[in-house]
């Protein structure tokens, strides 16, 4: 079972991409951590890659493609971009140890979320077609 959307990687279609979430959780038989994986990772990486892959306003070839297959009780979840190329498993964990908002950095833990709960996580960028994918999976519980 798959399902696929491509959207302008523009703001105003993070709304197109949670309802794509929408239909997708009720289309697969996910399970509960799986739906909220699959949430949490199209809301977190499609945000990241607005946010700093492209430059504001975004170029007309700029897009966001998503992809999510389940088979033999595994989600997997590709998000596809041309953006400045990203690896998120590069970045750096949060300081979970710092609880003073005052000198705690702002922002990581959505992408620290994703990694944790995630089976696996891979990163691809393509110099050639300028093409990031990043795949996620996650099996049943």
């Amino acid at each position: 079972m798959q399902q696929q959307i491509e959207v302008p990687a523009r703001w105003d279609a993070l709304v197109d991409l949670m309802a794509f979430c929408d239909q997708a959780e009720q289309t697969l038989p996910l399970s509960p951590d799986q739906a909220y994986l699959l949430r949490l990772t199209v809301e977190e990486i499609a945000t990241n890659c607005l946010k700093y892959g492209y430059p504001d306003p975004p170029p007309a070839y700029a897009v966001l493609q998503v992809h999510c297959a389940y088979a033999a009780g595994e989600l997997r979840i590709t998000v596809r971009d041309r953006g400045n190329p990203y690896d998120p498993q590069a970045h750096p964990m949060p300081d979970l140890d710092n609880h003073d908002p005052a000198t705690r950095d702002v922002g990581g833990l959505g992408l620290f979320f994703v990694r944790e709960m995630a089976d696996t996580i891979a990163y691809n960028h393509d110099p050639v077609s300028g093409w990031n994918e990043l795949v996620v999976t996650k099996g049943q519980v």
